[in-house]
């Protein structure tokens, strides 16, 4: 159930105890567009993809720029606003973890189901055109609520590639095993069946149409004229909840020198839930807790404030539901649009800390912000923040903003985000740490350091609030949604 904030209706999160027996379709379509449909415009694909009647779109080639021409596209099409996506761009310079220059090519996600959640990220596996390539990943709820995990990719490409294919095999699987089953995997894999790297992918995953299509599936055209190869692929998680039922190809060399590839399965029902609160964090040895936020509900009491650091839009929904919800973020506007809360003030002078779990951050392809910050005004305050798959540590001082540190945004690694002032008693002085920590069960794990220096008195650690808040200054296709999970303040931290 999804309540507004302000209607202040408890939304418990769910825990599944049994199963049903029925189960639920879905249609999936993989389709390379060549350049974003260089060949002939994107109108032949828009109905290509149409005619398939699908619930879930993976686009290979597309442009980023391009993301509002595929989802109106379809929308139109289907009669409905419900179609929606997301972008993964590729990069052209860098070395791992740090790209340096993203190009518009990108990996595309589309769908007309509900996104749970989404994420995008860079596989770095080299060849003669790309350092890494954008993969993305999305969460999506069927009609019952039974939630799968979809995902496209696009390996590396020619005959020279083949270790970097076998490569980026590796990294998506390890990447992939972190979401639960079903996981369904579409895109154009530059690799015939009988390879090394489709040998790879089929040691954990099914490849549908080697189990329910029919003829040899070729997808591609080396020539232009006819198609010569299969390349382009669904797979299945072997074991899964997810049972292939047919898979078929259509599509024109008139609008891509690939043809596209459907394939529908069925999916085991959601379990039947009972609901159960969260449960707290438990305490660090010797830390005094002074509030633990899980947002079971909203608590006005607690969190009386908007934002603080900033102007706010308060059009941008927020809403608890599994977590503290912002968005969806606006898209397609210029100027400051954000929308968030701030705390009551708490006294963190005695080795005090301030954390919050960042669950689901912006659209990473975007340069959107979630954004967590400790502070005594908006003129003086320190803050995390997601952009652009970077996670950046800043301060603002007398009205100057300073960037202290700038990381690459593992989504693992840095669910937990920590501003803590220490009496450090090796050097005598009192520093800001910023931490990150991972996520074990709801709860952190061992924080990591990334950044330290003195604290700044201008910041009043005996008057801090905490803010949350989420949102874009320039204009940007699918934002996406911020969820924060679990804040917790505390003192006697170590």
């Amino acid at each position: 159930m999804t309540t507004r904030i302000f209607g202040c209706v408890l939304s418990a999160m769910l825990y599944p105890v049994a199963a049903s027996a029925a189960a639920n379709p879905i249609t999936v379509l993989t389709y390379n567009t060549y350049h974003g449909g260089r060949l002939n415009g994107t109108t032949g694909q828009l109905n290509t993809i149409a005619a398939q009647n699908p619930d879930v779109v993976v686009l290979q080639e597309a442009g980023a720029s391009q993301l509002a021409t595929y989802v109106s596209g379809l929308n139109t099409r289907f009669g409905t606003t419900a179609w929606h996506g997301i972008a993964s761009k590729h990069c052209n310079a860098g070395s791992e973890p740090t790209c340096t220059a993203y190009i518009d090519e990108s990996t595309m996600i589309l769908t007309r189901l509900k996104t749970v959640s989404s994420q995008v990220r860079l596989i770095w596996a080299k060849d003669d055109y790309h350092v890494a390539r954008g993969a993305a990943q999305m969460t999506v709820a069927l009609t019952d609520g039974t939630q799968v995990n979809v995902f496209v990719g696009h390996l590396p490409a020619l005959s020279d590639a083949a270790a970097s294919r076998l490569k980026y095999v590796s990294t998506f699987q390890a990447w992939a095993q972190t979401f639960a089953s079903p996981r369904l995997v579409g895109g154009d894999f530059n690799d015939s069946p009988s390879t090394a790297t489709i040998s790879a992918m089929k040691g954990q995953y099914g490849d549908a149409w080697s189990a329910v299509g029919s003829g040899v599936g070729y997808t591609h055209s080396s020539n232009g004229t006819t198609l010569t190869s299969r390349i382009d692929y669904w797979f299945s998680d072997l074991g899964g909840a997810a049972t292939v039922a047919s898979a078929h190809t259509a599509g024109s060399l008139a609008d891509s020198d690939h043809i596209s590839v459907t394939a529908k399965y069925t999916v085991a029902a959601r379990p039947i839930i009972v609901t159960q609160p969260p449960l707290p964090q438990p305490p660090a040895a010797g830390e005094t807790v002074l509030f633990d936020e899980a947002f079971a509900s909203f608590n006005k009491t607690a969190w009386p404030y908007g934002v603080f650091t900033g102007s706010q839009d308060s059009t941008i929904p927020l809403t608890v539901t599994g977590g503290f919800q912002i968005g969806a973020l606006k898209g397609g506007l210029t100027g400051s649009h954000y929308n968030g809360i701030s705390s009551v003030k708490y006294n963190l002078t005695n080795n005090g800390a301030i954390s919050a779990q960042l669950v689901q951050a912006p659209n990473t392809a975007t340069t959107a912000y979630g954004m967590f910050a400790a502070g005594s005004d908006g003129n003086n305050y320190y803050r995390w923040y997601e952009s652009e798959n970077s996670l950046v540590a800043e301060k603002r001082i007398a009205g100057t903003k300073t960037t202290l540190v700038t990381l690459p945004y593992d989504t693992t690694a840095d669910q937990f985000l920590r501003i803590r002032r220490e009496n450090n008693a090796a050097t005598g002085t009192v520093d800001v740490v910023f931490e990150t920590a991972p996520n074990t069960g709801g709860t952190p794990g061992v924080y990591t350091a990334r950044y330290r220096e003195t604290w700044n008195a201008a910041v009043v650690a005996s008057a801090l609030k905490c803010e949350i808040k989420a949102g874009t200054s320039v204009a940007e296709v699918a934002p996406g949604t911020v969820v924060f999970g679990h804040v917790r303040v505390a003192t006697n931290t170590r």
